[in-house]
Parts: C-alpha cells; structure tokens; sequence
C-alpha cells in the first residue's frame, strides 16, 4: 500500500471504489482537484449524488469552487444540490458510510504535504438511524446546484474586497452602496465585465453579506432584512414603540467607527438611509428636510 492510502483521502477513495450502485459525497467544502482525485476512483457506471454549498466567502477564501459542475458534467451519471446550512461531511458507498470532518480539500483529506489539517473519519453504516436522520434533513433544505448559480457564486466571490476576503465576521455588514433598489437583480444576475463603480460598491456589499445565490426574492429580502436589522443603530430604530426622527448625529458615533479612506461618514449613512427604507418600507421613511433622516413610523397603504 502506498502512503496516500493511509490518508484520509485514502480511506475515501478505496471506500467510494467499492460501490456497486451508488456513493454520495457530502461536504460544505468541495475543491475541484480534491473532487476529481476522488471520482477517479470511483466506477462509471455507479451515480455520483453530491452535496455541497457555495457561500461566496468560502469561494473567495478558496476552500470551495462551483467548478465541481464541470467536473461533474464531464463524469456524467451525476446529481449536485445545495444545503445553505450544510456542516456535515458523510461519504457514502451503497451500504458503507464513512462520517467526521474531512472536508473535500486536499488540506482535509490529509494530503498537502506541509499543512495538512487533523481530521477523523469513522466508519458506519448507512443505515445507522444518525445518518438516516442527517440524510433526511439534507433532501428538505437541498436545492439543485445550477450553472447560473455557479457563475453567480464565483462573480460575487470575485467581487470581495481582499481585506474582506480574510475575514468571517460577517455578522459586521454594513452597506456601502446608495442602489438597494438593484440588489436581488445584481444577486441573481450579477454584471460581468465592466462595470460602473457603483455597480462594484454593489456587488461588494451582497459579497460581504455572504447571501446564498439562488434564493428566490422573498428569501433574499428576508436574509438582507436579517443582517439590517443585526446593526446595531438599525435595532435602535426597529426597535422603537413610538415615531421617532433617527439622523445622522445619532449614528454618528457608530458611523465614525466603521469608516475609512473610501466610504466616509455621510456615505455610510445614506447607503444605511437607503437600504432600511428600500427593506422596511412598512416602519420606516427615508425624510428629506434640512437632512437625510429616517423616521420611525407606521406605514398605512392605501387598500
């Protein structure tokens, strides 16, 4: 046996050789390479079920690559989805399953020379009423994994600011783009090749807000609806039982703080101004007087 065999990735390809059938393989990090070293070991005529998710953080932090669809499509005999929450890493062969951390890296499967991470790996059967249970839960949340939702992933994760790129605290999104009106288009549809720097202050934001592509607009506007409301001078508002006038000084001591060279303190709040009036139409007003300010109050439509 050859040293690769005693890896992690070893263990994954000579348990995926074995399938008569079918194997699944189910990680929320897939990278290309990784995925093909596995494939290669893997029948042609058995299916391949993959699983996976595309948050563009994890692609722009290169752990995860849309791109397993072409490999995939080259293979055939396939079928790839999608679980936003996905956090499980099973490989599955007929009625064998292997269960533990390794993701589908080459980092993970314990075969980059210098830095590999530590991982296990447990072998179980596929019946086991555990895995029965995660199986289950992945088909309710899984979605079919789609060209235009590779290229969406891959153009937001492009979009990321470096400095963005290194961090994961995404609960700090603050927008920066005045255009909220165009979010869900650029979200679905993101623009190639040239664009306005507006558009790029847009696609910016939706990056570092780590939105999952292909939600359908309700689920966009509910998880953009989330991260507002998570900021801490839109939770002073929201929050409010009675009308208020919120402006600029009000905020001001939070604006100075997450401000920089690009974006100063009167761009944050009218990009903040913005996007709560476009996303809580039903409590808030964008106010122009002597101001920009956002008022508090409750909306009434006409029937």
């Amino acid at each position: 046996m050859s040293d690769s065999d005693y890896t992690q990735g070893g263990r994954i390809r000579v348990l995926l050789g074995s399938a008569v059938n079918r194997v699944a393989v189910i990680a929320p990090f897939i990278k290309v390479n990784a995925l093909r070293s596995l494939l290669d070991a893997i029948r042609k005529d058995v299916h391949v079920r993959c699983v996976t998710r595309w948050l563009p953080r994890d692609v722009a932090a290169g752990v995860s690559d849309p791109e397993i669809l072409d490999a995939l499509v080259e293979r055939g005999n396939f079928s790839l989805s999608l679980v936003d929450r996905l956090h499980a890493k099973l490989y599955l062969s007929d009625d064998r399953c292997l269960v533990g951390s390794s993701n589908v890296t080459f980092a993970g499967m314990g075969e980059r020379s210098e830095d590999s991470n530590i991982e296990v790996l447990v072998e179980t059967a596929a019946d086991d009423p555990a895995i029965v249970a995660t199986l289950h839960e992945i088909m309710q949340a899984e979605r079919p994994a789609t060209r235009s939702i590779a290229r969406t992933a891959r153009r937001l994760a492009d979009s990321l600011p470096a400095e963005a790129k290194a961090s994961a605290d995404v609960d700090a999104w603050f927008p920066r783009s005045r255009r909220p009106e165009y979010a869900f288009h650029f979200h679905s549809q993101p623009p190639s090749g040239y664009v306005r720097a507006s558009d790029n202050d847009l696609l910016a934001d939706l990056a570092r807000s780590n939105v999952h592509p292909g939600l359908s607009e309700e689920d966009f506007r509910s998880a953009i609806r989330s991260l507002l409301a998570a900021i801490p001078i839109a939770e002073i508002i929201l929050s409010s039982k009675e009308d208020m006038t919120f402006t600029r000084a009000d905020a001001q001591s939070y604006l100075e703080r997450i401000a920089g060279d690009e974006f100063s303190v009167s761009d944050l709040w009218s990009a903040f101004v913005n996007w709560m009036a476009h996303f809580f139409p039903e409590s808030v007003i964008k106010q122009e007087i002597t101001e920009i300010a956002l008022r508090r109050a409750q909306v009434v439509v006409d029937q």
